[in-house]
């Protein structure tokens, strides 16, 4: 996911080493989450949905404490790579996304839809692409994101 983020950060005129951080710690909130609830088989109840959603705080709280000056842009994208454009994301309801962010949360998306979850099969790259299109992200992002890949796997939003 780190990769991929910087990778694509050259594309949006980001810092590729800060795309790579972010993207590196990110979810290192988690560790303040119960395993048995960031791998749970099924869907989680409400109480576990809550301590899952307050991993991006960790995140930027345990990352700005440990190293203060990685900088605001990248603890803004630990925050809030779980925003969306429509503010139904989380933990804040934002509906502007500056361009780390968005690419920390594309680049998330993209790489979750890849790994097997216990709840779904594992997608491939034309599946996830699409799916990571509809997602209420900048489309600018997503298509630098998807610019990275080899010509051979270049994606439509109705592919």
């Amino acid at each position: 996911m780190a990769a991929l983020a910087r990778q694509a950060a050259p594309l949006l005129e980001l810092d590729p080493m800060q795309a790579y951080y972010a993207g590196l710690l990110h979810d290192i909130g988690k560790l303040w989450v119960s395993p048995a609830i960031v791998h749970a088989p099924g869907k989680l109840q409400p109480h576990q949905w809550s301590l899952m959603r307050a991993h991006p705080l960790h995140s930027a709280r345990l990352v700005e404490r440990w190293w203060p000056e990685i900088g605001e842009d990248v603890l803004h994208a630990l925050r809030h790579h779980h925003e969306r454009l429509d503010g139904q994301g989380y933990p804040d309801g934002l509906s502007e996304l500056p361009p780390l962010t968005a690419l920390i949360a594309a680049a998330d998306v993209y790489d979750a839809l890849q790994r097997h979850r216990s709840y779904r099969r594992r997608l491939n790259a034309a599946e996830a692409a699409l799916l990571l299109r509809r997602e209420a992200l900048p489309e600018y992002v997503v298509s630098a994101l998807l610019c990275t890949f080899p010509a051979t796997v270049q994606f439509s939003k109705t592919a």
